[in-house]
């Protein structure tokens, strides 16, 4: 099942799409690592992190 995960920080585009929820997991706290020198919460995670349901 894909995932979807879009970055909620103002003037931020950062988005993915991913088909395992541990690798959009991983590419998104990366993202918030290097690109805000910062850490998401697991709780804030698992809000943000989208499952797409296929049509």
């Amino acid at each position: 099942m894909p995932y979807h995960f879009e970055c909620p920080r103002d003037g931020c585009s950062f988005r993915l799409r991913c088909d395992a929820d541990r690798e959009a997991a991983r590419l998104a706290r990366a993202h918030t690592r290097v690109a805000h020198h910062a850490r998401i919460a697991p709780a804030d995670l698992d809000r943000w992190l989208e499952r797409i349901e296929a049509a």
